[in-house]
C-alpha cells in the first residue's frame, strides 16, 4: 500500500515538473521571439528632456516621486500637455485608441493601416521635447488611453508608450541624473573616451543586462516602465538583500490595466554591472505565487526585473546595433 501511494506521489511530482517545463519554456520562447518591426521615424540627435511622474501609493500614504519617465509630445500647435511614457519593458511603442480618437475630434487627420489583426498610424509628426519626430507604423493600442477635448489644456495627458522598437538599431544615452536620453545613429566621437563597453542580449527587443550582485551572475530584464524599483526579486533574494529591521512599504502596482501587489524596501545592497559598481537602492518582490517563484525563476532566464532606481546618478548607454552597453557615473 505505501508503495503504490509513493509511486502515485512520484508520477504526479514527475508529471506537474513536466507540465511546469512546458510552460515555462512556452513562456520563454513568447518572451523572446522576434517581434514585428514595422515602426520607422526619422529624428534629430538632440537631447531629450523627460520628466518623472509622481505618484502617492503605497502604505503608510507613501509618495513615489519616481513613478514613470514621461517624454513631453507636442502635437501641431495644441496647447495640451500631452507626455507618451519611456518604457523598454514594452516591445512596441503605442499611440492609444481612445488618444487618437480624441486628436481626431480637434482636426488632425490620422489614417491608420491595418496588418493582421493590429492596426497602425500610418505616418505623425511630433516634437518630443524639441527633437523634431516623422515617425511611420506606430502600433495602436486598441480600447486604452484617455478622451480629452480642446477645453483640457491643465492636466498631463499620456497619448502612448515609447518602447524598445524605439531604441532598436540606435544608440542610445539615458542620463538619469540630468534627465535627458539622446539618440545617435552612430557613437559620437566622445563616447570613445569612455570605458568599454559590455555585451548584452536584445532578443525579442528585450534588454538582458548581465550583472554581479553577491558573486553570483545574472541576467536582468531591464525595464524603464519600473521607474519606481531597483531590482524586482523572489522572495528569499528580497530578504538577502535587504535588513530585516527596514519598514516594507506596499504597493498596488500598475501595469496597464491590471494592478500587481508588490512589498519592497530600501537596500544598500551593492552590485556590479559593466564596469561600475551601484546600489540597488530598492529591493521588491511580488505577492503572489511566492512559493513557486524559486521554483520557476532559475528555467525562465531572468533574474529580476531592474527598474530605474540603480541609475539615477548615472549614464546608461545601450547600442542595440552592436547589442553591447556601458553604465557611468555623472
Amino acid at each position: 500500500m505505501k508503495k503504490k501511494i509513493g509511486y502515485t506521489l512520484l508520477i504526479l511530482f514527475l508529471i506537474l515538473i513536466s507540465v511546469g517545463f512546458y510552460y515555462i519554456r512556452k513562456f520563454n520562447n513568447a518572451f523572446f521571439k522576434e517581434k514585428s518591426a514595422y515602426l520607422e521615424y526619422t529624428y534629430e540627435s538632440k537631447p531629450i528632456h523627460f520628466k518623472w511622474a509622481a505618484n502617492s501609493t503605497g502604505s503608510e500614504g507613501y509618495h513615489e516621486p519616481q513613478a514613470a519617465i514621461l517624454v513631453p509630445i507636442k502635437l501641431n500647435d495644441f496647447s495640451h500637455k500631452f507626455y507618451m511614457q519611456f518604457d523598454t519593458g514594452a516591445p512596441h511603442s503605442f499611440i492609444y485608441e481612445n488618444d487618437l480618437k480624441s486628436l481626431r475630434a480637434l482636426g488632425m487627420d490620422i489614417k491608420e493601416i491595418t496588418k493582421g489583426e493590429e492596426h497602425y498610424v500610418e505616418q505623425l509628426k511630433f516634437r518630443l521635447d524639441n527633437t523634431n519626430i516623422d515617425a511611420r507604423m506606430i502600433r495602436v493600442l486598441k480600447n486604452y488611453g484617455n478622451s480629452f477635448d480642446k477645453n483640457d489644456t491643465i492636466s498631463n495627458i499620456s497619448i502612448g508608450t515609447i518602447g524598445s522598437d524605439f531604441i532598436a538599431n540606435r544608440i542610445t544615452a539615458v542620463d538619469f541624473k540630468n534627465q535627458t536620453l539622446e539618440l545617435y545613429n552612430q557613437r559620437p566621437e566622445w563616447m570613445n573616451t569612455l570605458p568599454e563597453f559590455q555585451p548584452f542580449d536584445f532578443a525579442g527587443r528585450r534588454i538582458m543586462l548581465p550583472v554581479k550582485i553577491n558573486n553570483k551572475d545574472y541576467e536582468l530584464f531591464y525595464d524603464s516602465g519600473c521607474s519606481a524599483f531597483g531590482l524586482i526579486t523572489i522572495k528569499s533574494r528580497f530578504d538577502k538583500y535587504t535588513d530585516e529591521k527596514t519598514q516594507p512599504i506596499a504597493y498596488d502596482a500598475k501595469s496597464w490595466d491590471s494592478s500587481i501587489p508588490i512589498t519592497s524596501k530600501t537596500s544598500n545592497q551593492l552590485f556590479d554591472i559593466g564596469n561600475t559598481k551601484l546600489s540597488l537602492k530598492r529591493v521588491s518582490y511580488i505577492d503572489m505565487y511566492t512559493w513557486s517563484q524559486p521554483l520557476v525563476t532559475p528555467f525562465t532566464r531572468i533574474g529580476g526585473w531592474l527598474g530605474n532606481q540603480p541609475f539615477n546618478e548615472s549614464v546608461l548607454i545601450l547600442d542595440t546595433k552592436a547589442e553591447e552597453f556601458l553604465v557611468y557615473e555623472q
